[in-house]
């Protein structure tokens, strides 16, 4: 005689698949719900302001001598690895005013400063309308000079590293991806060695030198007050 239906092992399975279809469900559904929150990939920013310096460029002579301040365009690269922590790169041109007892008329002076380092931030609240953050970033600086009197130029830079590099701020959310808000930082540095770049008439009459180590060096440090703004890729 043949052995009939086994109905308790067919409703099982059917328990079973429906089962394993429903978790599947919800499994896709938390990872819907992961992939739109937990927002992760590249951050690209933007910054704008103003900075003060302090400190000095080497003993006895103080940075606000020469500079009485910049207006910094600042560039944030980077990769958001969770929702909070971003690492990556920065670079900033600053346009630096020379102080005019320093350039005496009919003198054209002009100077910029220029910084590049490694810095990580981190999000307190992402997703929210006001995001509060705070960054820490070490690197590298030049700080150029120039001057032209009649035709004749001489141009200076001081090279070191930016030990520290302090950042906070709050971000406001304008659209999807995209924040706006201020930011200060304070950054931290040493001037190490110079250079000096002339026209042939003033290398000729030697009154531009070769450059080299700067013996009593110094620190020296800007505090920037501005807005930025980052998208998220």
């Amino acid at each position: 005689m043949g052995a009939g239906p086994d109905h308790g092992g067919i409703q099982m399975k059917q328990r079973l698949l429906a089962s394993l279809f429903g978790l599947a469900g919800v499994l896709a559904a938390g990872s819907a719900l992961a992939a739109e929150d937990d927002k992760v990939g590249l951050d690209l920013g933007l910054r704008l302001g103003y900075a003060l310096p302090m400190g000095s460029l080497q003993k006895d002579v103080t940075m606000s001598d020469y500079i009485t301040g910049q207006v910094p365009i600042w560039v944030d690269a980077g990769y958001r690895f969770t929702p909070n922590i971003m690492a990556g790169l920065y670079f900033q041109y600053g346009f630096a005013f020379v102080n005019s007892d320093k350039c005496p008329s009919p003198a054209s002076c002009s100077a910029h400063d220029m910084r590049l380092g490694i810095q990580g931030q981190y999000k307190v609240s992402p997703g929210e309308s006001v995001d509060p953050w705070f960054g820490l970033g070490v690197g590298l600086e030049w700080l150029g000079t120039s001057t032209d009197v009649s035709g004749q130029s001489m141009s200076s830079t001081g090279n070191g590293l930016e030990f520290l590099n302090l950042q906070g701020g709050a971000d406001f959310n304008v659209t999807d991806g995209l924040d706006v808000g201020p930011f200060l930082s304070f950054s931290l540095g040493q001037f190490n060695s110079y250079s000096y770049d002339c026209s042939s008439a003033l290398k000729a009459s030697g009154l531009c030198g070769p450059g080299g180590d700067i013996k009593d060096k110094a620190l020296h440090e800007w505090l920037t007050i501005g807005v930025r703004g980052v998208y998220g890729l």
